[in-house]
């Protein structure tokens, strides 16, 4: 893998890292609120982690559009500098990536007042709709057009994947520390972690249901699955994937039940959504390299 196609790779894994970050965010607040928990004595620290998975997605931008720059010119990154003027004026994927760097300097906008609103809330909401749809159209999904079946899939397949990786990062790594656990009430902690497990359970629904569609329209044969570097990259991510179910159906049948009980159930269940969250990043580093790959179904 030449410099380019690393950083075509490296990007993609930063906006997408920032993407599920901000969904998993947002939806922890309204889980959190809907539990009873004070919004004092988490939202200070969300609001911090937050404006640096925006700011992280403005940078996956730029330097997504400055690799395709080189890669769609023939050049090296050096080379590619002053092209970059024309390819983000003059084509579809700059057009493209213009407006999702957009939509990360509206959501970095919008949370960087203290403070919460419902209307600031229900724009970070669609300005995160707007890059799903945008960043979908990026990839091998918007070859097809706007408007066709196969972009669909991708937009409902990436923001499911914000909503299950962004609940299990958020949930075990930010909103289950010990050190706010303790100000939670048992009942706050069994209520919060059954709003998540059951959005959870409905986002990888649809990331199976979508992502079989995807893959069959552009693998096409199993011959194609087992015989090119695409169909080897996509086995890998599915083999995350299913790990990283079997934890997440772990702590619904074994990991929630222990944590109603005790204090150290809750603990287990965290270091399980932290030990999914590699296994999702693994597959969100797959996914990255499937976009700097030609489907076999198209060659």
């Amino acid at each position: 893998m030449d410099a380019v196609a690393l950083l075509q790779v490296g990007s993609a894994l930063l906006l997408d890292t920032g993407f599920v970050w901000l969904v998993g965010s947002w939806l922890a607040r309204r889980w959190l609120h809907a539990s009873g928990v004070d919004r004092d004595g988490f939202e200070p620290a969300l609001r911090k982690f937050d404006l640096a998975a925006a700011g992280l997605g403005v940078l996956g931008s730029a330097v997504a559009m400055l690799a395709a720059t080189a890669a769609m010119g023939g050049v090296g990154l050096r080379e590619a500098c002053p092209m970059f003027w024309t390819m983000v004026s003059g084509t579809d994927y700059g057009h493209g990536g213009c407006l999702a760097m957009l939509a990360m300097l509206v959501v970095f906008a919008l949370r960087l007042p203290r403070g919460t609103s419902r209307f600031r809330d229900r724009a970070v909401l669609l300005s995160l709709a707007i890059f799903a749809f945008t960043r979908s159209s990026m990839g091998h999904a918007g070859e097809d057009g706007l408007w066709s079946v196969a972009l669909a899939a991708e937009v409902l397949h990436f923001s499911a994947i914000g909503v299950w990786m962004g609940a299990v990062m958020v949930s075990g790594w930010f909103v289950l520390d010990a050190s706010r656990v303790v100000a939670f009430s048992a009942d706050a902690s069994g209520r919060y972690l059954t709003l998540m497990s059951q959005s959870a359970l409905l986002a990888v629904i649809a990331i199976v249901g979508t992502g079989s569609y995807s893959a069959w329209q552009r693998v096409g044969t199993v011959a194609h699955l087992f015989g090119s570097a695409y169909g080897t990259i996509l086995l890998v991510k599915i083999g995350l994937v299913l790990g990283a179910i079997a934890l997440g159906g772990y702590n619904k049948f074994v990991g929630l039940p222990a944590a109603s009980r005790s204090s150290r159930g809750l603990g287990v269940v965290r270091a399980v959504l932290q030990l999914e969250t590699f296994l999702l990043l693994g597959a969100l580093l797959a996914a990255a390299a499937l976009t700097s790959q030609q489907p076999p179904a198209s060659l």
